[in-house]
């Protein structure tokens, strides 16, 4: 049973639908997840606050565990608000600074999760976020 779309929008190999979709609870909440993490205020209609506008750090003079500070309490917060069946069981950001493969205007956002009626199901997805 299709769940949701995947993002980006792929074509469909399967014959129910013209777009790839999600088959399970987990796969669908990254894809929400990943939804949230990429979307800038504003974007969404009748939903300006919806997403984590990390686009508001681009220019910020601050680096370091301020910067990671700030990211993650708006990790957070959006996925509280947004996605309130999720509980959060590990949150690490990574910029240039601690891994030197990052380009300097990369983000990795390590999240790993679970659905808090169901603990036995669990995700656990990294994501480059380019600021």
């Amino acid at each position: 049973m299709s769940i949701g779309f995947t993002l980006p929008f792929q074509k469909s190999t399967g014959s129910l639908g013209h777009f790839q979709m999600t088959n399970d609870e987990i796969s669908a909440l990254t894809q929400d997840v990943r939804s949230i993490l990429v979307t800038n205020w504003g974007e969404r209609v009748m939903h300006y606050n919806f997403g984590c506008n990390f686009r508001e750090f681009l220019f910020e003079p601050i680096r370091g565990s301020e910067l990671k500070s700030r990211i993650a309490d708006r990790v957070l917060s959006q996925l509280a608000m947004w996605l309130p069946i999720l509980a959060i069981n590990e949150l690490n950001i990574i910029t240039s600074e601690d891994n030197p493969e990052l380009d300097g205007n990369t983000i990795g956002i390590m999240i790993s999760f679970s659905i808090q009626k169901r603990p036995d199901l669990k995700g656990k997805e990294t994501f480059l976020i380019n600021i």
